[in-house]
């Protein structure tokens, strides 16, 4: 397992997705406190847990650069949180790690991913239009932010029309 003090993160490369698992958590949560003004309790963190599909984005090292937690329901996913260490951010590594994701996703026979992105996060909602997400909507006031509420803009990926 890897620092939780978050070293500074010199060879960002992502090489493998991992299953989240409970000890995991006090290393996730610092990376989410970095990365977020409003970031997910460690009660949210145990929920998805026990609801959802939970997974690291690790280097070859084991360092972990990131996580995502999958809800799924039948043939649909829904990405409820995706993060990437800040300092390994800009490094493609957002990409690496999701296109993974993606591929476990079809293996495992989901038809349709689902999220929602701030509408203030244009770098992640550029990553999510070049991985072939649409936008869909909008939810009105669904973010907690600094000046009350932020919206947040849906988004859906179709897994079925990327598997070969």
């Amino acid at each position: 397992m890897s620092n939780i003090s978050l070293p500074d993160c010199a060879a960002c490369s992502f090489s493998y997705l991992r299953v989240m698992h409970q000890q995991d958590l006090p290393e996730v949560l610092a990376i989410e406190r970095q990365a977020y003004a409003f970031p997910w309790s460690q009660k949210g963190f145990e929920n998805s847990l026990d609801q959802g599909l939970n997974f690291l984005f690790c280097a070859a090292s084991g360092d972990v650069l990131g996580y995502a937690c999958v809800l799924t329901v039948l043939d649909e996913a829904h990405l409820l949180n995706f993060c990437i260490r800040g300092e390994c951010q800009g490094k493609g590594q957002a990409k690496s790690a999701f296109m993974q994701l993606q591929q476990h996703l079809q293996a495992a026979q989901y038809q349709v991913m689902f999220l929602e992105v701030r509408e203030s996060n244009h770098r992640a909602r550029c990553l999510y239009q070049q991985l072939g997400f649409s936008e869909d909507g909008v939810r009105k006031g669904y973010y907690a932010a600094e000046d009350g509420k932020e919206d947040a803009i849906l988004m859906s990926l179709s897994l079925s029309v990327l598997q070969s």
